[in-house]
């Protein structure tokens, strides 16, 4: 007999998120989405759409007024980590304590923390930083501590809410290519927020487009850029064209958020 089909690592069903003494703002509107174990997906539209709101519901920060956001773990525990676009990391800890801190937090045992930790830095470039304090690092060395500090647990599911967003063009340019490189290597399931179609595009296995406020799901494109993805594909005729397509249904959104 063929084996059943895996149920879909995150299932939003029906979600409507009303805010307000008396739910006068509707930020989301009956959004059903569901995302796959190992799948990257970005979540694209217009400011004020319900992303990050999105996002926070499915790391149980925020709650829906009705519908149901559902997560299948894989074990006895499901771990979630979050990345935020403004660091979020502590300004009196050096940056191997910062890495370092959830694994303090759930018990892992110290030869094993100084391990991983130790891993995390070389792979972020951040071995020579060790005992930094976050006010001498840059913003994109400060980003990559805290998407570090997020890996370290090794969670099932990694949310990014414009991690990039503060960052100068370059900067982010090569945390876009390191990202890519880092999630070919372990495929863990990412929801990625951000408002850079090239971002998404370049990121995704899919791109999935928000209206405007109350925000709804409009579209859902499929990448076809082959794994493992180069950075490289940014400059071919495909790439562009995609991303007009995509830029063609959201731009109108964009417009109607912003009259």
């Amino acid at each position: 007999m063929d084996a059943a089909p895996r149920p879909p690592k995150i299932s939003v069903e029906a979600v409507t998120k009303l805010y307000g003494r008396k739910g006068e703002v509707r930020a989301l509107e009956n959004v059903d989405l569901e995302i796959n174990e190992g799948e990257f997906v970005c979540l694209v539209g217009p400011s004020g759409c319900g992303k990050s709101t999105l996002l926070r519901m499915i790391a149980d920060l925020h709650y829906p007024t009705s519908g149901s956001v559902k997560i299948q773990a894989s074990g006895p525990g499901l771990t979630t980590a979050m990345v935020f676009q403004n660091y979020s990391i502590f300004p009196w800890k050096t940056v191997a304590e910062n890495i370092g801190l959830p694994l303090e937090v759930n018990g892992t045992p110290k030869a094993e923390r100084v391990d991983r930790v130790a891993a995390l830095m070389d792979r972020m470039n951040l071995s020579d930083f060790a005992d930094a304090l976050p006010s001498a690092l840059s913003g994109g060395m400060a980003q990559r501590v805290s998407i570090a500090r997020a890996l370290a647990v090794q969670p099932e599911i990694l949310l990014m809410d414009e991690p990039f967003a503060a960052l100068d063009a370059q900067m982010r340019r090569i945390l876009q290519d390191e990202l890519l490189s880092i999630w070919q290597e372990d495929q863990r399931t990412v929801v990625f927020v951000t408002h850079s179609l090239e971002e998404a595009i370049l990121l995704g296995d899919r791109v999935v487009v928000m209206s405007a406020r109350p925000g709804k799901i409009i579209g859902d494109y499929r990448i076809p850029f082959e794994r493992p993805r180069r950075p490289e594909v940014r400059g071919t005729k495909e790439f562009a064209e995609l991303e007009q397509e995509i830029w063609s249904q959201m731009r109108g959104e964009v417009e109607r958020a912003n009259k």
